[in-house]
């Protein structure tokens, strides 16, 4: 019987550790990824102003009220200002912020209460092919993103955070070539 119930609350005791250690996991951002290298620098050179554009994707019906567009551009604006880089929402080229939340799922395919949240501050511009000048495009000539696992109760906060962070990774590329 002492046995049977040693055993009992080993596999119990074993399945917490368990679980806290897929918790702790989850929770740590994983590598933030980046187009921020000299090359892609120079193209910030001459900005006179940018464009701002946020965008979640994808969202469910959970995150559908804890991620606020509106929230989020005017944190980025507002970051932006502080720095001095000008606004100018007629610009062709544009500060474009994207937020595609997916929940994790557990047992019968229900929300465990977790985000991975891919965050994504890419700069765009038109361009113009080198064999066609005539063909003009945006394209993304700057880039910085990140990917983090999130605690619904921490989604908007994490957002707010991470398009901070992002942004201030934008504002310090920008004014290494426009000094």
């Amino acid at each position: 019987m002492s046995y049977t119930a040693t055993r009992s609350r080993f596999f119990a005791s074993f399945a917490t550790v368990s679980m806290l250690a897929k918790c702790v996991l989850l929770l740590i951002p994983l590598a933030a990824l980046a187009s921020d290298d000299k090359t892609d620098r120079a193209t910030l050179r001459g900005i006179k102003g940018v464009c701002t554009v946020v965008e979640v994707l994808d969202q469910t019906k959970d995150a559908v009220n804890l991620l606020s567009q509106e929230k989020l551009l005017s944190v980025i604006q507002g970051k932006l200002q502080e720095a001095g880089i000008p606004l100018d929402k007629d610009s062709t080229t544009c500060l474009y912020f994207s937020v595609r939340p997916l929940p994790a799922m557990g047992k019968n395919n229900k929300p465990i209460g977790l985000y991975a949240v891919d965050f994504k501050l890419e700069f765009l511009q038109a361009v113009t092919l080198a064999r066609d000048p005539a063909v003009r495009a945006y394209a993304q000539t700057w880039s910085v993103a990140n990917l983090a696992n999130v605690p619904v109760d921490y989604l908007e906060q994490t957002a707010r955070e991470v398009a901070v962070d992002l942004v201030s990774r934008f504002t310090r590329a920008y004014h290494s070539v426009n000094k």
